[in-house]
């Protein structure tokens, strides 16, 4: 995520859900890339929310350099005080903060059930990509069950809201921090229309986002499953997300369609 702050400066803010090797040579290649396109100093801070315990390098040090950017765990952060705040987003990350995810839930389930239509379903199904850093996302769904929104589960929310907010974004003229789809979503979009663009730029967008939840749930992907997500058809990315959620291994997950 890059925002822009009342005085001028630019904040990039990055969620990390793994301890990726590279990583710190990751953020170098989106600092430069910031810079490059917006001409200033951008801050950086990643907020890692992984459930093992955080071994990222925050630095980069070469004889004609010295990178380096600021990671926040979420762990280290009380539940109770995300839970305190009026900001959706706060609440749902309270269930991966300091505390019992249990508990955090339940107080996530009245707010969740006060909400109108869409801002539900989008809520409800950020808090099912969240519960699935943890693993619960079984004990998540099935409490939904028990209060009376299973509809969200039946209605294939994850998958239409995937594309919804693609679309929003590229509209806008970002693609929630993914590079790639930046560039080449709105690149293309430029080059060869707005319409063909847009539809473009959502398709390659979505097989980034399914290929990076893909790889914090189960890890690294082999050739395969690469090569099958990068000549998947819209429908087939879709089914994918959507089993996401449940799904046990990879193989299964990624599964042809019936």
């Amino acid at each position: 995520m890059l925002a822009r702050t009342e005085d001028g400066a630019l904040h990039h803010v990055e969620f990390q859900a793994s301890n990726e090797p590279a990583f710190h040579l990751r953020m170098l290649e989106y600092y430069a890339y910031f810079v490059r396109t917006h001409q200033q100093h951008v801050v950086q801070v990643v907020l890692y929310l992984g459930r093992d315990p955080i071994s990222l390098q925050n630095r980069f040090a070469s004889p004609s350099i010295d990178f380096h950017f600021e990671i926040v765990n979420l762990r280290d952060f009380d539940a109770a005080q995300l839970l305190a705040t009026d900001d959706w987003a706060d609440n749902a990350l309270a269930l991966l903060a300091k505390g019992e995810p249990a508990s955090a839930l339940e107080s996530l389930i009245p707010r969740l059930r006060s909400m109108a239509g869409g801002d539900q379903d989008w809520a409800a199904a950020t808090l099912l990509l969240l519960s699935g850093i943890l693993g619960k996302e079984s004990v998540v769904r099935d409490r939904l069950q028990e209060i009376g929104m299973i509809n969200v589960m039946e209605n294939k929310v994850l998958g239409p809201i995937i594309q919804q907010k693609f679309e929003e974004g590229l509209e806008q003229g970002m693609v929630l921090g993914m590079e790639k789809g930046l560039e080449k979503g709105l690149e293309k979009g430029l080059e060869k229309g707005r319409e063909e663009g847009r539809e473009e730029g959502r398709h390659e967008s979505l097989q980034l986002l399914l290929q990076n939840l893909l790889t914090q749930k189960f890890g690294p992907l082999p050739t395969w499953a690469a090569r099958r997500i990068q000549t998947a058809s819209t429908s087939s990315l879709n089914l994918w997300a959507i089993r996401l959620l449940e799904g046990s291994n990879l193989e299964d997950t990624l599964r042809e369609p019936d």
